[in-house]
């Protein structure tokens, strides 16, 4: 190993920012139903700040999701309370639809409790405690025993203390090994189009015609069109030209 190798940092810290963009392109990557991108994301980035499968395991957790099927996922109000049947789905399908029934119980009846069953990846669960937050509200997941139950109760935050993980994400962010961090960076550029002279022209907030005309934003950003049009095939750069 060279010196420079050897000084590289064997942890890095990493932003709320950049962990969303990274998790998110690849559940994307693993072909999550479109409507679930965001929510997968955020569970992902919760079970990293909780401690529960979060960087060391995201690949064995995106394998499994991108054989997910949402649909499957059934609810059972009986009169011993609201069951939600996983039918066989990582936790992450199921964490939002339970915490948005025990959210309407809670709001509705007064008690904030369901169960959740036949489940797979059951610690993840968890997440729902992080999710609950966004409601100011406090959740408490509790195992039921084998065969991926658990019970999740929704109350109302007691102490603002009780409701700040995002914030501390968003303050000083999340530590991980360097190389778990990188492999996933550049992994998750599949999610990206190929670097061409069509996606060069409709990248960020403007779209470059082929003529050089600019549609969208028109402030001073000192963007180089040169560069956007370097690369025009013939045909499109003869046309540009009359």
């Amino acid at each position: 190993m060279n010196s420079c190798q050897s000084n590289l940092p064997s942890t890095l810290t990493v932003s709320l920012r950049e962990m969303r963009m990274v998790f998110e392109r690849l559940v994307q990557v693993a072909r999550a139903e479109a409507g679930l991108v965001p929510s997968l994301r955020d569970c992902a980035v919760y079970s990293a700040a909780l401690g529960l499968g979060g960087f060391s395991r995201l690949d064995a957790n995106l394998e499994l999701l991108s054989r997910a099927d949402p649909h499957a996922v059934t609810i059972i109000d009986s009169a011993e309370g609201v069951v939600v049947d996983g039918g066989g789905q990582h936790a992450w399908i199921v964490a939002l639809a339970a915490l948005d029934i025990a959210t309407e119980r809670l709001r509705s009846a007064g008690e904030g409790v369901v169960t959740v069953r036949n489940q797979i990846e059951s610690g993840e669960l968890k997440v729902v405690e992080a999710l609950a937050q966004r409601f100011g509200l406090k959740a408490i997941v509790s195992a039921d025993g084998a065969g991926g139950s658990a019970t999740i109760k929704v109350l109302p935050a007691a102490d603002p203390s009780e409701i700040a993980i995002l914030d501390r994400i968003r303050e000083s962010g999340l530590g991980v090994d360097a190389a778990t961090w990188w492999a996933l960076f550049h992994r998750s550029a599949d999610a990206l189009a190929p670097d061409s002279y069509l996606s060069r022209r409709h990248a960020g907030p403007i779209i470059v015609e082929a003529d050089g005309k600019v549609i969208g934003r028109q402030d001073e950003d000192e963007t180089d069109f040169s560069l956007l049009l370097a690369d025009a095939p013939k045909a499109v750069a003869s046309t540009s030209k009359h």
